[in-house]
């Protein structure tokens, strides 16, 4: 078994770390407030921005995730969920540093996690995730392939 470029744990892949963007999109879209608030938190970005981040990036992880799940572009659509971890990475990262005792603001007020080690580690493993579907695309099982 050729396990890079076996189409079902590529699969299983998608379907994590699409379920997580979506749970966590929708989570947000159904709190934006709350949503805010948690971006506030931070304090990394001007209140003007605040907002306009608190609806757009929730709508984002929706819709990347469910291209992902299905395959369709998985990687610009990898590309894309890489970036988002990476940059909530920097923050929650600089959150820690910085010795914030906040909630991450990931899953809006279905499961409140604090920024710090815990969460950084989950999130490097779905940007593993990603980059395995990124580097060894098997997109035999998608929505893709029936186009």
């Amino acid at each position: 078994m050729n396990i890079p470029h076996n189409q079902y744990i590529n699969l299983i892949i998608r379907i994590v770390v699409a379920g997580v963007f979506i749970f966590t999109g929708i989570s947000k879209i159904i709190e934006p407030t709350l949503f805010a608030k948690d971006i506030a938190n931070y304090d990394m970005l001007w209140s003007l921005l605040i907002n306009l981040m608190a609806i757009i990036l929730p709508w984002l992880e929706l819709i990347t995730g469910i291209l992902f799940l299905f395959g369709i572009q998985p990687k610009p659509n990898a590309i894309l969920i890489a970036a988002m971890l990476l940059l909530f990475n920097i923050a929650v990262g600089v959150a820690w540093a910085r010795g914030l005792d906040i909630h991450c603001g990931c899953y809006a007020a279905v499961a409140e996690e604090a920024v710090g080690i815990g969460k950084l580690a989950e999130n490097f493993a779905l940007l593993a995730g990603v980059a395995f579907v990124f580097f060894f695309n098997d997109n035999r099982i998608s929505f893709s392939n029936a186009c």
